[in-house]
C-alpha cells in the first residue's frame, strides 16, 4: 500500500523514496527528461534519463529515487515542492494511458463549458479544477461542524416522496411498484418531523427539480445543506443562525483552502459585523432608486435586482452578504409563517452573496388547523401527508430553518461563472453525465419541413449553418443575437397530451400560471427520449413550431418584444433567423402568458 505522498517529498532530502501517481507533464530535453508526477496531495517533479522517453501523459507510476535540492535558478515557487526534485532510480508503469483529447498540463484548462463537462473524468484531475471540490468539502463539512457545535443532530433524508413538499409541478415522477412517486424537491417535511424527536437537526441532502430551464445558476440535482430546530422565541434567531454558519465555514475555507483560494484569486466575501436585513420592499426600493427599474410589484427579486443589492450592501454596509426578508404569502410554500404585524407578508428571508442567492428559509406553520386550511389551498394531498401531519398532531414547538445550495456557495466563494463548474457531475435538462442530445448530426427532415412551411407563408429568413450549439447561450454566440432572441421551444406533456411552449431564452416556465390560464391539472416536462418520440428530434434543436408535429404550440407574448427571433432548425448545427410577425404567420401558435424571468 502506498505510505508516502508526493507532499512528503520536501521533507525527504537526501533520501530515498519511493512514489506513485500519474504523469502530468513530460519535458525532453535529449539526455535529461524531466517529468511532473502527479497524487493527490501534489506534483513533483523527477527527472531521469532515456527510460523516461516511452512515458506519456496519464500513464500510472511507481518510481524510487533520491530526493535532491533544485539548483536556485530552477526552483518553481508556484507548488509547494518547488524546491527540489526527485532523481529516478527505478520505475515501474502500472497503466498506460490512451492520448487525451484536451490538454489539462497548461496552468489553466483553455477549454469550454461543454468540452469540460464532456471529458469530467479527465479534467478533474486538472489542479485548478479539483481545487473547487476541495473547497466543495470543507464547505459541506464546515456546515457539519458548525452545527454539532450547536447540539444539532444529522440525519439522513429520503430521496423518494409521496408527493412534494412545495405542492409545485417541477418535480421528477418515478413509477414506484405499480404506484406513483416523486424524487425530492426537498428535506422539508422530514427536517420538521424530526425537530418533533430532536429539536435541532441538519441533513446533507440530494434535492432534485424538474424546472425546464438552462441557467447558469440552475441545476436539476443539488447538494443542499438544510437545518431546522424548535423552540425559537422569534424568527429572527433562525437569521442569526444562518449567519453563524456561514461565517463559520468562511473562517474554515481561510483556514484550509488557501491555495485554493490562491489558485482562483479569490477573496473571500466580505461581511460586515452584523449581515444586513431588509424586506423585499424595502430592497426593491433600493433598487428602483439606483436603477430605474420599477421591479417594486413583483413578488420576488430578479437576478439583475440581487446583483444590485449585492453592490449596494457592500457599498454602504461594507458586505457582500445581505439578508432579505418578508416575501408575499403567495411566493413561498404553504407551511411559510405570515407574520402577524406584516399581513400578507411571510416571516421568511433569503441570503444573498455576491450577487446570487445562497439561502432561503424562514418560520413554519406549526398549528395544525392553520396548516390544513394552507394545505388545502394549495391542493397538498393531506391523505398523502399524514405522517408529516402526525407531528403537529401531537405537539410541535414553535419552529423553523434554512437550507444553503451548496454549489452557490462556492461558487459565490471562488468567483465561478456557472453553477455547473461547481458541481461535480452536474444534472441539467441538457446532460446526466453525457449530452442527452447526440453529437451526430443527421438529416431527420425537419429542417425541409420548416422552409416549406416559411416558404408557404411567403415570409423572408435566413438560414445559419454554425458548429454544434447545445445551450441558448452557445447559439446567441454563433448566431449573434441576444440571447433574449433565442426561441426556446419546450415539449411538455399537458394532461398526458404533449403539448410545444415557446419563450425567449433567457426566461423560464411558470408552470402554475400556465396550468390556471389553459385549465390543466398536471403539467411536466418531457423525458429526452420522449422528445424524440414526438418530433424526431434531439433535445435542444427542437424548432418552435408545433404545427410541424401535430402538437398544440403556446407561444409566450415576451417573444414577440423581439423584432426579430432565432432558433435551432431541427439540427444543432443550423438555425434560422426572421421577424417574429412572419414566424406568427407560419407557426399560427396560441399567444399567452406563462413565462418568468430567470
Amino acid at each position: 500500500m502506498k505510505t508516502l505522498f508526493v507532499e512528503d517529498t520536501p521533507k525527504k532530502i537526501g533520501q530515498e523514496v519511493e512514489l506513485y501517481g500519474w504523469i502530468y507533464s513530460k519535458r525532453d530535453h535529449k539526455n535529461i527528461i524531466f517529468i511532473d508526477l502527479r497524487d493527490r496531495t501534489g506534483i513533483v517533479q523527477v527527472v531521469g534519463d532515456e527510460k523516461l522517453k516511452f512515458l506519456s501523459f496519464g500513464d500510472v507510476i511507481y518510481v524510487k529515487g533520491v530526493v535532491k535540492q533544485r539548483p536556485q535558478k530552477l526552483v518553481n515557487p508556484k507548488i509547494k515542492t518547488g524546491k527540489i526534485e526527485v532523481e529516478s532510480k527505478e520505475l515501474k508503469v502500472l497503466a498506460k494511458s490512451e492520448t487525451p483529447p484536451v490538454d489539462i498540463s497548461k496552468e489553466n484548462l483553455e477549454v469550454s463549458l461543454p468540452t469540460l463537462l464532456d471529458y469530467r473524468s479527465l479534467t478533474l484531475r486538472h489542479p485548478k479544477i479539483a481545487a473547487i471540490f476541495k473547497v466543495q468539502e470543507t464547505v459541506i463539512d464546515a456546515f457539519r461542524e458548525s452545527l454539532k457545535k450547536k447540539q444539532f443532530i444529522e440525519f439522513q433524508s429520503p430521496v423518494i416522496i409521496p408527493q412534494t413538499a412545495e405542492g409545485g409541478a417541477d418535480v421528477f415522477e418515478v413509477k414506484y411498484f405499480g404506484h406513483k412517486a416523486f424524487l425530492s424537491q426537498s428535506p422539508q417535511f422530514y427536517k420538521q418531523i424530526m425537530v418533533g424527536v430532536f429539536e435541532r437537526v441538519f441533513t446533507v441532502n440530494k434535492t432534485l427539480r424538474a424546472e425546464p430551464s438552462v441557467t447558469s445558476r440552475h441545476l436539476s440535482e443539488v447538494t443542499t445543506l438544510d437545518a431546522e430546530f424548535g423552540f425559537i422565541d422569534s424568527w429572527t434567531e433562525l437569521m442569526d443562525m444562518a449567519e453563524y454558519i456561514i461565517k463559520f465555514i468562511f473562517e474554515e475555507v481561510k483556514k484550509r483552502n488557501q491555495q485554493e483560494l490562491k489558485l482562483y484569486n479569490a477573496p473571500l466575501p466580505k461581511v460586515s459585523e452584523k449581515i444586513p436585513r431588509l424586506k423585499l420592499r424595502e430592497a426593491q426600493e433600493i433598487v428602483f432608486k439606483r436603477t430605474g427599474r420599477d421591479n417594486r410589484n413583483e413578488p420576488d427579486l430578479q437576478p439583475e435586482d440581487e446583483r444590485e443589492l449585492c453592490k449596494w450592501s457592500l457599498e454602504e454596509k461594507n458586505s457582500e452578504l445581505l439578508f432579505i426578508s418578508h416575501y408575499p404569502v403567495s411566493k413561498r410554500p404553504f407551511y411559510s409563517y405570515e407574520d402577524p404585524e406584516d399581513l400578507g407578508y411571510t416571516q421568511s428571508f433569503d441570503l444573498l452573496g455576491r450577487g446570487l442567492e445562497w439561502l432561503t428559509g424562514g418560520r413554519r406553520i406549526t398549528d395544525l388547523s392553520t396548516l390544513l386550511k394552507k394545505a388545502k389551498v394549495r391542493n397538498i394531498d393531506i391523505q398523502k401527508s399524514e405522517l408529516y401531519l402526525q407531528a403537529f398532531r401531537y405537539g410541535m414547538p414553535p419552529e423553523g430553518g434554512f437550507s444553503y445550495g451548496s454549489e452557490r456557495v462556492v461558487m459565490g466563494i471562488l468567483g465561478l461563472s456557472n453553477i455547473r463548474e461547481a458541481s461535480l457531475f452536474p444534472r441539467d435538462m441538457e446532460r446526466v453525465d453525457i449530452r442527452l442530445s447526440s453529437q451526430k448530426q443527421g438529416d431527420n427532415g425537419v429542417f425541409e419541413k420548416i422552409k416549406k412551411l416559411l416558404d408557404d407563408a411567403g415570409v423572408k429568413y435566413e438560414v445559419m449553418k454554425h458548429s454544434p450549439v447545445y445551450t441558448s447561450e452557445e447559439a446567441s454566440r454563433v448566431r449573434g443575437t441576444e440571447l433574449k432572441q433565442g426561441a426556446k421551444a419546450l415539449v411538455m406533456f399537458a394532461d398526458k397530451k404533449p403539448i410545444m411552449l415557446v419563450l425567449p431564452a433567457d426566461r423560464k416556465v411558470n408552470t402554475k400560471e400556465f396550468k390556471s390560464k389553459h385549465k390543466i391539472r398536471d403539467l411536466r416536462m418531457a423525458t429526452a427520449q420522449e422528445v424524440k418520440d414526438v418530433t424526431g428530434v434531439e433535445i435542444g434543436a427542437v424548432p418552435p413550431f408545433g404545427n410541424i408535429f401535430n402538437i398544440p404550440l403556446y407561444v409566450d407574448e415576451t417573444v414577440g418584444h423581439n423584432k426579430i427571433i432565432a432558433f435551432n432548425a431541427g439540427e444543432h448545427t443550423k438555425s434560422i433567423k426572421l421577424r417574429f410577425e412572419d414566424f406568427k404567420k407560419a407557426a399560427l401558435p396560441v399567444m399567452s402568458q406563462f413565462a418568468n424571468e430567470i
